[in-house]
């Protein structure tokens, strides 16, 4: 999985204070936590976590995390706090990770191909744009390519056909439906004449019945 770089800054004030003053600046209070040492506080730039966010799946990343003017540092968001309207990040918490640590993450899902039994009015509808996946950082996808040129009509694909690359399981269920290839329920035009007639007849008796 490509790292995705991140960048921060030590900071030694704590407290709801100095937290407001930061966000105020468009910054983040942050805290990295490293197996075996004391966490660290930093500050990540507002913007820098938003174009993180944009590009992955739920806030599911591989980061490299370079602390200013150390080495940088393998690692996932841990957990994300958002205001009350659930748009501004209030604070960010990261983990490293290592090459032989296995993780969960959340992986996209893309479809590829068109399926052999589309025909007109046919249906292509996705499920699932995400899955949980298993296995070591180095192993697990960016994103999951799902062939459904075969699909026929009434033919679904779950989470269990995803391809997978040796070394990756799925997370949990894997009887969720990914995709399905299904006809299109369209209103037919003697359906809507029907019901423009009704109406007009609905109206004829309300007419007569405020006449009597």
């Amino acid at each position: 999985m490509e790292q995705i770089p991140l960048t921060a800054i030590r900071r030694e004030s704590t407290g709801k204070g100095p937290a407001k003053q930061m966000r105020a600046k468009g910054q983040v209070p942050a805290v990295f936590y490293a197996g075996g040492q004391e966490a660290a506080k930093l500050t990540i730039e507002q913007a820098e976590i938003e174009r993180l966010l944009r590009g992955t799946s739920g806030g599911n990343a591989f980061l490299s995390l370079t602390i200013a003017g150390e080495s940088p540092r393998m690692a996932v968001i841990k957990d994300l706090q958002f205001d009350y309207l659930g748009k501004s990040i209030l604070h960010a918490d990261f983990y490293e990770v290592r090459a032989d640590q296995e993780l969960t993450l959340e992986v996209s899902i893309e479809l590829i191909g068109e399926p052999k039994g589309m025909t007109t009015g046919a249906l292509v509808s996705q499920s699932a744009y995400t899955a949980s996946v298993t296995g070591l950082v180095a192993d697990i996808p960016d994103t999951i390519s799902l062939d459904i040129s075969e699909m026929e009509m009434g033919d679904a694909l779950h989470a269990e056909n995803l391809p997978l690359p040796e070394g990756v399981k799925l997370a949990g269920d894997d009887n969720y439906m990914v995709v399905s290839l299904s006809e299109a329920i369209l209103a037919t035009e003697d359906e809507g004449e029907e019901g423009e007639e009704e109406g007009e007849e609905g109206d004829e008796e309300k007419t007569e019945e405020s006449g009597e």
